[in-house]
């Protein structure tokens, strides 16, 4: 007879452990620990029992449908705990070939030959623009229209330049990916002037004295890090542009000669 719900519910462990029976050789497995859903079946002259789950985070109903779909595929000459494992396996695979775990890969592969810094703004980009929206699907799954609309959501609150770093960015973890074997191409590269250059804004040099007084009193009252201090009081002086004075070594200083 089939089992009901109710039967299932009402059914007590004991110190033996004992099967009910719903047909087809799937059973109720219940014992001190817990109650298992099992299914007997032969597969090349051997007798095998197949794991469908755990009661009642299985229920009945699941249970059988679990059941129907692993005779049919018995029926069709494939083992199914053998299709099971391989299904398992290919979830695994594809976990490890996700466009997250494939960027932080990058990320972690090139974390010696650059900044600490530039490795976290990278990783925060990816985290808020990327992962949400590619990060679960793994790269032979991600076509260009994909990754382009990534971008435009980036653009579309106005990070342009966010946009731009985010597609470069992009490229990189494809292309590590195609070194390693997990994809053959590169969708992001082929959206390049798909999102339009950032518009340029210069800004007018202070040559008013009085503003270039007030310019010097904000200096003296930055309230920031020592470092960027030096800077800012270095920077009059000097007259050099803000990355070549970020770079400056003691080599390029002469005090005797001022220069």
């Amino acid at each position: 007879m089939p089992l009901t719900d109710t039967a299932i519910r009402q059914a007590k462990a004991t110190d033996k452990p004992r099967k009910l029976a719903d047909g087809g050789g799937l059973y109720l497995l219940i014992n001190l620990q817990g109650k298992y859903w099992r299914w007997d079946y032969r597969h090349a002259g051997k007798r095998k029992t197949m794991a469908l789950g755990l009661y009642p985070d299985v229920s009945l109903s699941q249970a059988r449908d679990g059941h129907a779909n692993a005779r049919a595929l018995l029926a069709a000459g494939t083992d199914p705990m053998r299709a099971k494992r391989d299904d398992r396996r290919a979830l695994l695979q594809a976990s490890a070939n996700s466009f997250e775990a494939v960027a932080r890969a990058w990320m972690a592969e090139r974390a010696s030959l650059v900044a600490e810094d530039q490795n976290k703004k990278t990783l925060a980009r990816m985290e808020n623009d990327a992962f949400p929206w590619l990060g679960n699907r793994a790269l032979t799954d991600i076509d260009a229209p994909d990754v382009l609309a990534a971008l435009k959501r980036v653009d579309g609150r106005g990070a342009r330049y966010t946009a731009h770093r985010l597609r470069s960015e992009t490229s990189r973890v494809f292309r590590y990916g195609i070194k390693q074997g997990l994809c053959k191409t590169d969708p992001a590269r082929d959206l390049i002037g798909a999102i339009p250059q950032p518009v340029e804004r210069h800004f007018a040099a202070i040559t008013n004295p009085p503003e270039v007084g007030e310019m010097l009193r904000a200096f003296d009252a930055f309230s920031g890090t020592f470092p960027v201090l030096c800077a800012l009081k270095l920077a009059p002086m000097l007259f050099v542009r803000p990355g070549k004075l970020r770079t400056a070594e003691w080599a390029d200083i002469d005090l005797e000669k001022g220069e």
